[in-house]
């Protein structure tokens, strides 16, 4: 929609100078030159119709193959025990390699997507995850399948950061709150997509169980259909353009107007030529950047000096703070979530042997592993598959769809409460709902509060994608969503590594660490500058 109220000379165009420590300054500041049209009005002119929407869907499909591919595991870890050899160490690795491909990716395909472009540098990511996913799926034995995982992670790892940069820089001030806040709620059509293909594949006998020959059983259908959504999604970013504001902040003025009369055509459906931008306030770049092709030396070369530049006066602040919380934030959601899976497992079989008991969790994880220690001294080379109950299935899909209301309210609200009240009532709250959990005796009362956490965990994640987006320039803005998400994957690969080998033996360990993180992070986001409808900077 276009802000007809903002003049084109004042305001958006200051935008390359602010320092984040003046957040509050904004706007009091005249640009040097008045010369063109900023960015801002120039894109608000291209109106919000057909092409928005279309990105969204390309765009949030992106994002959800990735949750898919990262929550496929959780779900295959009771079917494929014995096929790879499953123990409860081997299981958290297995959780935890991707996080491993995830935070080497994500920095390499991150930093040369600031250099290389947005578009090629996503299609790119999105095929090496589903290339490596689908062959995973072929895999025999544990090590084979942990390598193809890693690289599969590798690409999930680039499409992230990236996806956010390139969906980011097509929206305007007054729409991008509640556009990045649809992309983010896409993460949730993951959960409930792959929680979905999971119920409907995985415990059925299908495809080839012979042991002592080729396997390839239904679990290994359900990690090769789990790599489908990000194929489709490389093949439709074919043909959509590159990101404008990449495009001018590179110096390319021309092509940045091409792709605006692109848009402005498929969302007015009005002839190119009456877009009535003709010349763009062109960003002040050093001319070393303004060159059509770079070698992969020199790009390496610089994606390197844009990280040093995220520590620079203006910037180490924040910077620091968002490492921090991201670091928190993925600690407590993926070592709790990727495990729900497996222990509402452990739950189902325990009630199905007592019946009558009220046990927590830990007691719960803590019996079962009395149970195969027995098991094991009397038939050690005797192991059998688990196929989780329907109702395991039946839970992850209630704990994934719980996520829709918060969803909805960030959409609604985002630009309206701010990015920073949405991230510390989540992580707050997610906090006390996970030690809430290590107190529950109950199978239900688990299943709520595992939906309260999801639900509220969301809403960090939604806001926190806001932040990593408007907290940082476009020159640096791929560069920095990578090195934040490398942060984010330690956490992650720790969640996984802490819940892997102590959730048998030491099962509140890991849970009081996640409420720990959570609720500190939580407090962290108070010293987070305000973004709410500011211009991209």
């Amino acid at each position: 929609m276009m802000r007809g109220h903002k003049s084109p000379s004042k305001g958006d165009k200051q935008e390359t100078k602010v320092l984040l420590d003046d957040w509050d300054s904004w706007g009091t500041e005249d640009e040097d030159s008045d010369c063109g049209t900023d960015y801002e009005t120039a894109i608000s002119l291209t109106g919000y119709g057909v092409f928005h929407y279309w990105l969204m869907f390309v765009c949030g499909w992106a994002n959800a193959s990735d949750a898919v591919e990262i929550l496929c595991i959780s779900f295959l870890l009771p079917s494929a025990e014995c096929d790879l050899e499953l123990t409860p160490a081997r299981k958290g690795w297995l959780s935890a390699i991707l996080f491993v491909g995830m935070m080497i990716g994500g920095y390499i395909w991150g930093s040369l997507g600031d250099t290389l472009g947005r578009r090629i540098v996503l299609i790119n990511a999105m095929l090496v995850n589903a290339a490596a996913g689908f062959f995973s799926s072929f895999s025999q034995g544990y090590y084979i399948f942990l390598v193809l995982r890693f690289l599969s992670g590798v690409g999930v790892g680039g499409s992230i950061p990236v996806v956010w940069s390139y969906y980011a820089e097509f929206q305007p001030s007054a729409k991008r709150g509640a556009a990045l806040s649809v992309l983010a709620s896409f993460w949730m059509v993951g959960n409930v997509t792959v929680a979905g293909l999971a119920w409907a594949i995985i415990p059925h006998e299908i495809g080839w169980t012979d042991p002592a020959s080729f396997q390839y059983n239904s679990w290994r259908i359900f990690v090769a259909l789990s790599a489908l959504p990000s194929f489709l999604v490389a093949i439709a970013l074919v043909f959509m353009p590159e990101s404008p504001r990449f495009l001018l902040c590179q110096g390319r003025e021309e092509e940045t107007l091409s792709v605006l009369r692109r848009i402005y055509y498929t969302n007015t459906g009005k002839d190119r030529a009456s877009y009535p931008v003709t010349s763009l306030q062109v960003e002040r770049v050093s001319p070393h950047i303004v060159v059509q092709k770079q070698d992969w030396r020199s790009s390496i070369k610089e994606c390197v000096n844009k990280a040093g530049q995220l520590f620079s006066p203006a910037l180490y602040r924040v910077t620091l703070i968002m490492l921090v919380i991201n670091f928190a934030i993925q600690f407590g959601y993926y070592g709790l979530w990727l495990w729900f899976p497996e222990l509402f497992n452990k739950l189902e079989q325990y009630h199905t042997l007592h019946p009558n008991h009220t046990a927590s969790v830990c007691e719960v994880v803590s019996v079962d592993l009395s149970a195969v220690k027995e098991l094991n001294s009397t038939a050690t080379n005797f192991c059998t598959n688990s196929i989780p109950d329907n109702q395991v299935f039946i839970n992850s899909f209630i704990i994934s769809a719980s996520a829709a209301p918060s969803n909805l309210w960030t959409i609604l609200h985002m630009d309206k409460l701010g990015r920073r009240f949405f991230l510390c009532f989540s992580m707050l709250l997610s906090g006390c709902s996970a030690f809430f959990i290590y107190l529950v005796n109950s199978s239900t009362m688990n299943l709520i509060l595992s939906c309260i956490f999801g639900a509220v965990s969301t809403m960090g994640f939604n806001s926190l994608d806001c932040l990593g987006i408007e907290l940082f320039p476009t020159s640096l803005r791929s560069t920095a969503m990578a090195l934040t998400l490398v942060a984010a994957r330690l956490g992650a690969i720790l969640g996984n590594l802490v819940f892997g080998y102590l959730v048998e033996s030491h099962c509140a360990v890991p849970i009081l660490t996640v409420a720990g993180l959570l609720i500190g992070g939580g407090f962290m986001g108070l010293l987070l500058p305000n973004t709410t409808q500011k211009p991209l900077l």
